[in-house]
């Protein structure tokens, strides 16, 4: 009852379920979920602190081009977060798994490393990212298309700097060139050099991403969210692949194929999530940071439903998204939530 009272007051729960009338069942299981998930936060002097989970499946290294930290430095936090599983998903590249390898036997870390790529698709007009985990780190096709995504974002990235200019958001040559990464500018990148430029001070746009404002926890990438996302003012359109095809390359390279963080480019759109479903994806990222309770209880009932696997990872890159700190998602059952996967046999060779 205290726990049930204090979810009521604290999270609102009720308003949370509001959607889940037509379902007492469903609702009754959401609850429950939820009071079991209050359960496992420390209260420490009236603050919460998360879980710290020792599997992360979706990290990033700085072969992304928005993430901050180098593959051997990635594995070094890792190992003092007392991380014991983990992927680096790179967007469309396998580029660091063995440079990750050689840094865990080089400096004698405890950890289990995962081949895994993020791919950048489409699917009936939505962009979506398809995980892939056990492929061949030496496929040569990933390469190309990670050479190819690249090429095209070198010569958008101008265009989308403009398109930030045309809003009245100052923008200076000299600092976008510093940030560049192999001549690309991410919508990340525009969002900080926008926010350390003096002249947009007082800029209403880019109060909301200054310290104190409502989208302050990961100004950079909330940035790029809200202007440069698709479907916003200055978005972009990248000739990305279609769903299927990514999924048809990663089961090519040996391995299977898993929706990554599906609340945050579908919500909970169940006839398009069925639609994507049925391309032959054979799990689901259920535990993201960007997911919360109810977009979790939500992706892991259809997982159950379908008998999916569940996978589970934080999206860690860096100062880009300064809140998503490794394995901080709060999962309370993650051995056994993840037990179907680990047991692959494309995973099995990597633990």
């Amino acid at each position: 009852m205290i726990y049930s009272s204090y979810l009521n007051k604290s999270l609102n729960v009720s308003h949370h379920l509001d959607g889940f009338n037509y379902n007492p069942s469903l609702r009754k299981v959401l609850k429950c979920y939820m009071i079991k998930r209050l359960k496992t936060i420390i209260k420490n002097k009236g603050n919460t602190i998360m879980r710290l989970n020792k599997i992360d499946l979706h990290l990033h290294s700085s072969v992304s081009n928005d993430a901050q930290f180098s593959p051997n430095q990635v594995m070094k936090m890792c190992a003092e977060s007392g991380l014991e599983i983990i992927a680096i998903a790179d967007h469309n590249s396998i580029g660091a798994f063995h440079i990750a390898q050689q840094a865990i036997s080089d400096q004698k870390l405890d950890l289990k490393l995962i081949p895994a790529i993020e791919l950048d698709c489409t699917h009936k007009g939505v962009n979506l990212h398809i995980l892939g985990y056990g492929i061949d780190p030496d496929e040569p096709w990933f390469s190309k298309y990670s050479q190819t995504i690249d090429e095209e974002d070198r010569n958008l990235s101008d265009l989308r700097a403009n398109k930030i200019r045309e809003l009245g958001i100052f923008l200076e040559d000299d600092e976008l060139n510093k940030h560049r990464i192999n001549g690309i500018l991410t919508g990340e990148m525009i969002g900080e050099v926008a926010l350390e430029d003096k002249r947009n001070d007082d800029n209403v746009f880019l109060k909301a991403y200054r310290s104190g404002g409502s989208r302050s926890d990961n100004p950079f990438v909330n940035f790029y969210w809200d202007f440069m996302a698709q479907g916003k003012i200055a978005y972009v359109e990248v000739n990305f692949i279609s769903a299927e095809e990514a999924i048809q390359r990663i089961k090519a390279a040996g391995g299977f194929a898993v929706f990554a963080h599906p609340g945050n480019n579908i919500g909970m759109d169940e006839e398009l999530l069925k639609d994507i479903l049925d391309l032959g994806l054979e799990g689901i990222e259920v535990y993201s940071s960007y997911h919360d309770v109810i977009k979790t209880q939500f992706y892991r009932e259809k997982a159950l439903s379908r008998n999916l696997l569940m996978t589970l990872g934080s999206d860690f890159h860096g100062k880009s998204k300064p809140s998503i700190k490794l394995g901080n998602f709060n999962c309370v059952d993650e051995k056994e939530l993840t037990k179907a996967f680990l047991n692959r046999k494309e995973i099995q060779t990597y633990l």
